[in-house]
């Protein structure tokens, strides 16, 4: 019995050792860690959602949504992510039947940028507009965002609509 406790004794020790190197490998990764997230710069990000409709009354002209406009404040070396997600009714005409959308950004609408749904001498559709746009080309200070919707009739129209923004530092 003498030798098989010396031999569970050295185990022991091994696995005590290897405990302790363990252990001590956890604490400098922490370390390591906790110094990596310290370093890292916060991210904000400003949401709105509009349950109700929004027609394209009148047709043919670029309508301002008020309904979803937001407000933020960029900074030195930060840029931005717009985000613009809604469901779009399109009722039957002859011909196209469509809904455009756009961001409108501190009063100026950005017509390179937009999303567009649309029927052709169909039924009625409900369908999902997304519209996603990076900038860097904004200056530090406060903006906003909002959406400007185009339809061809004044049928048309979206609903529960929600736009996102969110800042980052380059």
């Amino acid at each position: 019995m003498g030798r098989s406790g010396t031999i569970l004794g050295i185990i022991g020790l091994i696995l005590g050792a290897g405990g302790l190197g363990l252990g001590g490998y956890m604490w400098i990764s922490q370390s390591s860690l906790a110094s990596q997230v310290s370093n890292l710069t916060d991210q904000t990000s400003w949401y709105r959602y509009n349950e109700t409709s929004f027609p394209t009354v009148p047709s043919f002209s670029y309508l301002t949504f008020n309904g979803l406009t937001i407000e933020f404040t960029l900074g030195n070396n930060e840029y931005l992510y717009f985000n613009f997600i809604t469901h779009a009714h399109i009722e039957p005409v002859m011909g196209w039947s469509q809904i455009f959308v756009y961001f409108k950004v501190n009063g100026i609408t950005d017509t390179d940028h937009y999303a567009m749904v649309g029927l052709y001498n169909g039924d009625y559709a409900t369908l999902m507009i997304t519209l996603q746009h990076e900038t860097h080309d904004l200056s530090s200070g406060v903006h906003n965002v909002t959406i400007v919707v185009y339809g061809t009739s004044s049928a048309n129209y979206i609903y529960r609509s929600s736009l996102s923004v969110q800042k980052f530092h380059t």
